[in-house]
């Protein structure tokens, strides 16, 4: 992959152009594979193009599951029509995020909302004061002088 291409491409992504970087991706991947920061800009553009079959789709060759990527792929299962199952490694990276991120715990809470059960919803809400006594903390040192 060539470094100056590349910088086009994620220029383009940054910039909003997403049918222009999911169009250059998928010719590149009927050439080639794709690298992995290729791959990652490619399942972004098609998520935030709303292409939940192909998101899914490519998801299932995807070696480099990031954080990121991971939140999104409970948002396409969530947000498509599909009624999928997220796999073991996905759901205990979700699991794993849920001690640093509200999104990941409200996208599990959304995921699983006939599964939760009550003694779990009381550690729910100790995780939601922890975080808003971050956000509080971060407002005060924000607001000092």
């Amino acid at each position: 992959m060539d470094p100056k291409e590349f910088q086009i491409i994620k220029d383009a992504y940054n910039t909003g152009h997403l049918t222009v970087v999911k169009a250059i991706l998928s010719d590149r991947k009927k050439e080639r594979n794709l690298s992995l920061e290729e791959e990652s800009l490619y399942l972004k553009s098609l998520f935030y193009l709303s292409e939940w079959n192909e998101f899914l789709k490519e998801w299932e060759g995807f070696e480099k599951k990031t954080p990121e990527l991971i939140l999104y792929y409970f948002k396409v299962i969530l947000l498509s029509k599909e009624k999928k199952h997220a796999g073991m490694e996905e759901e205990k990276q979700l699991l794993e995020l849920m001690a640093v991120s509200p999104e990941a715990c409200l996208l599990y809470l959304e995921w699983n909302k006939k599964q939760v059960k009550s003694k779990h919803k009381s550690l729910f809400l100790a995780q939601s004061k922890q975080f808003q006594n971050y956000l509080d903390r971060m407002n005060q040192e924000l607001t000092k002088k």
